[in-house]
């Protein structure tokens, strides 16, 4: 599960930095250009609407996973009375009961295929999402401050003032923002 948040979180970033290198900064350079940037870690703690999407998404996958476990103990438990069995069984028997425990595992392991794909399907779309909503707010902030070139402070810059720091600024435009309605989450 901490692996999934994790990838889920860098997914976001990922998300977020293709983003943020569509907008621009909020002090002047050398030849007068407005430049700034956006640490994507902060920004993902500080925007609501992502944090709602990623309890959503941790809670689906914590009823996956819950799922699976289940499935995956009634296939133990199969195992268990096919090993107990097993020696009572004439060989037809056996070969019928060996065929059934592997359908149950054929089964299981589509089943683990079927969410996992569920899954990614839903981070990607969390992560389209989340990706509309910021470029739309990098344009409003590109509007509002007249900037030139957004960075992502983690992957694109060494050093950057504090004073270039535009993360507070983009999570506040992104939580002023109307969170998606359904008809825009479902096209995605």
């Amino acid at each position: 599960m901490k692996t999934l948040k994790t990838l889920l979180l860098a997914g976001a970033a990922v998300m977020m930095a293709a983003s943020c290198t569509t907008g621009g900064g909020t002090a002047p350079s050398g030849d007068g250009m407005k430049v700034g940037y956006v640490r994507l870690d902060s920004l993902t703690q500080l925007y609501t609407y992502h944090t709602e999407l990623v309890g959503q998404f941790e809670a689906t996958a914590k009823k996956m996973e819950a799922e699976l476990i289940r499935s995956q103990q009634n296939l133990q438990a199969e195992y268990e009375i096919l090993q107990k069995a097993a020696p009572n069984l004439s060989k037809i028997e056996l070969e019928r009961a060996q065929l059934d425990f592997q359908r149950v595992n054929q089964n299981y392991q589509a089943l683990e295929q079927q969410r996992s794909g569920e899954l990614a399907q839903e981070e990607a779309k969390m992560n389209a999402l989340v990706k509309t909503q910021v470029d739309k707010a990098i344009a409003q902030l590109q509007e509002d401050l007249g900037l030139d070139l957004i960075f992502v402070y983690e992957s694109n810059l060494l050093y950057g003032s504090e004073a270039l720091d535009l993360t507070t600024q983009l999570a506040e435009v992104l939580n002023s923002m109307d969170p998606p309605s359904d008809e825009e989450e479902a096209s995605k």
